[in-house]
């Protein structure tokens, strides 16, 4: 039988199959090895837990047997691979193994604690041949590809940096978190970090590869701001302003500023019409929010001011990537939204069989749908069966008084509607009146005043009205709501308004400009949840620790403090702390603050207003001195950013540079991203170059970096690919002189010696690596030729 033709059109791209992290410490005998694994995560028993509910319970049991099984042989085949490696190796691991289907990586975090990942390579249908006479086709023929795929150095580098943020929130390392919880919090909090890592982890190339390979704090395009006279177009007076500010704030022991993209068109209007308008959201160009949409990191995006020096510099990288990952993702992020302390999930409501049983699918629609003119339902009946002492379902009790209200309600109206019958001669009222009084009442005193007859029979009717418009409000409350408002939208314009004039996203939550909610101060359990307490771990430099000395001595100390201090004595010379982070946005920064852990003036609302006022007027300056328009400008005025050409002809081909400097943990890079699919930068029709080239150079510059890593002795690379474009490779000193110095003497040393050389191949680890890409002259010519016959082919298609 012939494939279907849709099927073999189908393309699957590459992507994570499955994702485990263990210990072999953990379980050393074969009844204890199950015990090694603390996290796993796979995509196919994903997949199949999703159709578990029509299947029979012996069918979900045999399923989860088959998971398990799998898990414990992937985790056992890769325990077999790298011991059999390390018997060749010089006993180094191996890191990654290459199969027809799939690519696998390992890494050891930690010592003893590995991480395994296995990737799907992309499937594509194969040409095949028409079959000969009397042969058949009984599956599809498809071709595994690892073009457009992670390699597996960049693999390995979101693994070590997802690691790195994870402890951010948790800890210094695995083995104390592991020590200080019990196991099953312990892998409670594993798998709420990973299987969010794993649901949003792309393997494909895309964003820029060539800077996340190197895992540094990557600086915006003019890099920090400047410093002292003369930098004042480069925002030397906004770096003094946030340096007085870390200076003289009380508790805040540093702080970090990011942008990324650039100002909305609403705050590049007029300051006094910019700010303070929700209107001008609705006549804003932006169609999604700023932050939150998925965006990558762009090449001018990064770090402008990287702190005043407390915090180590590998803390910060690591707080920049978690920034990034606020940038792409909003709230949703690990550890802002969602306390990263807490194990707790959301349980699902269980619904009971009989209740399931009394719901009818007309009663299941109505309840999803609901209208004014809602069918009535059928009421419960009384011999339904309940367990002793638990009382009905809710939702049946409310179907059936909300049925009987509204039988009663038709039948009211049919009987005012129709003509008034015959009353029996003992129905009567006023027939009971005249039994009871003998007569006298007619007789002697007259009828009843017509106009006290009409008041009391107005008073019960408007009791019964009041009655009935309560019943019929509280049912419209339920069945019509009155507004019909699109919240989607309505959030998406509050972002977008809070984004142009600044918010917390970790922090105080509401409106910073309304502070008549500052009113409801004292009501504790609504105080708690606008202000979240968010912590990180993070490593403090040595020569800075002891700035933040808090003595149990001083009377300015808090009476908490000290009875504290008394208790727990502080450790001599502390390098990693615990520190409560405050980030606060305003279109295109993101301000994160690091503050003691028990700093006061945080558990005031007042505090966060001042800082947003005091963060407000700093915003224009900032954003002026670090747009990327006016580095390139500077860059210009420099010197030239072009090629340089014999010919008085202009060039209009940049060079784009990367900078990694190992000592300071930063990347600096002027190479674009990898244009997103379908977008007309893709097809080369705007910018520098297309996906396909983009592809071309950074694969480029991935294959160069893994191949030096190797060998510490070269010091140049160039090579031209297929495509048209020159890179090259270089090492330079290190970023201090004296150190470029002492390397330089050691190696034009006449004599030297064992240790000299192993500190001269250690120091090698130090130098600076730089990329410098540019496109070759008749690279235009050829990149002209190449999409000119991909699009003549695919009119021919």
């Amino acid at each position: 039988m012939a494939v279907p033709a849709d099927h073999l059109s189908k393309v699957v791209p590459a992507q994570l199959a499955f994702l485990g992290i263990y210990n072999p410490s953990l379980g050393t005998t074969d009844d204890t090895f199950r015990d090694q694994v603390v996290f796993y995560y796979s995509k196919a028993a994903k997949g199949r837990a999703k159709g578990n509910g029509k299947q029979a319970e012996a069918d979900h049991d045999r399923q989860l047997r088959e998971d398990e099984n799998e898990k414990l042989r992937q985790i056992g085949l890769a325990q077999g691979m790298v011991d059999f490696a390390r018997s060749f190796s010089n006993g180094e691991a191996v890191d990654h193994v290459e199969t027809e289907k799939a690519r696998i990586v390992m890494h050891e975090l930690e010592s003893g604690w590995w991480i395994l990942a296995s990737i799907d390579l992309t499937r594509l249908p194969a040409n095949v041949p028409p079959s000969a006479k009397g042969t058949t086709a009984s599956t599809p023929s498809i071709e595994y590809s690892s073009r457009e795929v992670s390699p597996p150095t960049l693999l390995l580098q979101h693994l070590k940096r997802a690691h790195s943020v994870f402890l951010l929130h948790h800890g210094t390392s695995l083995d104390e978190i592991y020590v200080k919880m019990d196991r099953a919090k312990f892998c409670n909090i594993l798998d709420k970090f990973w299987t969010k890592f794993a649901n949003n982890w792309d393997v494909m190339l895309h964003g820029s590869p060539a800077v996340d390979v190197f895992g540094g704090l990557k600086l915006a395009a003019g890099g920090e701001l400047g410093m002292g006279v003369g930098e004042e177009e480069w925002g030397s007076g906004e770096r003094e302003v946030l340096e007085d500010y870390a200076g003289r704030t009380e508790g805040l022991v540093d702080l970090m500023v990011s942008r990324f993209g650039e100002p909305s068109a609403v705050q590049q209007l007029d300051p006094r019409t910019a700010t303070g308008s929700k209107k001008l959201v609705d006549m804003t160009p932006e169609s999604e929010p700023w932050m939150g949409s998925g965006r990558y990191t762009g090449a001018s995006d990064g770090v402008v001011f990287s702190g005043v020096g407390a915090v180590s510099r590998a803390s910060l990288k690591d707080i920049s990537h978690w920034v990034e990952w606020i940038y792409a993702h909003g709230e949703y992020t690990y550890g802002v939204k969602d306390s990263p302390n807490s194990d707790r999930r959301k349980r699902r409501r269980k619904v009971t069989k009989t209740a399931a049983k009394s719901q009818t699918p007309e009663t299941s629609r109505d309840q999803e749908a609901p209208t004014a003119s809602t069918p009535k339902r059928p009421a419960a009946s009384k011999n339904d069966s309940y367990r002793p002492g638990i009382p009905p379902p809710i939702v049946v009790a409310a179907e059936s008084s909300l049925a009987k209200a509204s039988s009663s309600i038709d039948a009211q109206n049919t009987e005012s509607s129709a003509p008034e019958p015959v009353k029996a001669s003992l129905g009567d009222s006023e027939t009971w009146v005249k039994y009871l009084t003998l007569g006298y009442g007619t007789t002697w005193g007259g009828k009843r005043p017509q106009a006290s007859r009409q008041a009391s029979q107005q008073y019960g009717d408007s009791e019964t009205d009041d009655a009935h418009s309560h019943m019929g409000d509280t049912s419209m409350r339920h069945i019509d709501p009155d507004p019909d408002v699109d919240h989607a939208e309505e959030r998406r314009k509050s972002q977008i308004y809070q984004e142009n004039t600044g918010y917390f996203i970790v922090g105080l939550k509401g409106d910073m400009d309304n502070e008549d909610e500052d009113e409801d101060e004292d009501e504790e359990p609504s105080w708690n949840n606008r202000i979240p307490i968010r912590t990180l771990q993070v490593e403090l430099n040595k020569d800075v620790s002891a700035e933040f000395p808090i003595d149990a001595s001083d009377p300015l100390t808090p009476a908490s403090y000290r009875t504290q201090l008394i208790e727990t004595p502080p450790t001599l010379n502390p390098k990693h702390t615990r520190l409560r982070v405050i980030v606060y946005v305003h279109r295109p920064f993101i301000y994160t603050f690091l503050f003691e852990n028990r700093t006061e003036s945080l558990t005031l609302a007042a505090f966060y207003r001042n800082l947003h006022t005091y963060f407000s007027p700093l915003h224009r300056p900032l954003s002026n001195s670090t747009a990327p328009t006016r580095v390139a400008a500077r860059i210009d005025d420099a010197s030239s950013p072009y090629t340089t050409i014999a010919s008085n002809t202009p060039n209009t081909s940049p060079i784009f540079d990367l900078v990694y400097d190992p000592r300071t943990l930063t990347v600096h890079s002027s190479l674009p991203n990898i244009p997103e699919p379908g977008s007309l930068s893709a097809e080369g029709l705007t910018g520098n170059w297309s996906r396909i080239d983009a592809l071309n150079v950074h694969s480029q510059i991935l294959s160069t970096v893994s191949t030096t890593r190797r060998s510490t002795t070269e010091i140049e690379r160039t090579c031209k690919t297929g495509r048209g474009w020159w890179v090259v490779w270089m090492r330079l000193p290190p970023s201090h002189a004296q150190d470029a110095v002492r390397l330089k003497e050691r190696q034009t040393s006449l004599k030297p010696s064992k240790t000299d050389t192993e500190q001269t191949e250690f120091d090698a680890c130090d130098l600076r690596e730089a990329f410098l890409v540019r496109r070759a002259r008749d690279g235009w010519r050829r990149g002209l030729a190449l999409m000119r016959g991909s699009m003549w082919r695919g009119c021919l298609v």
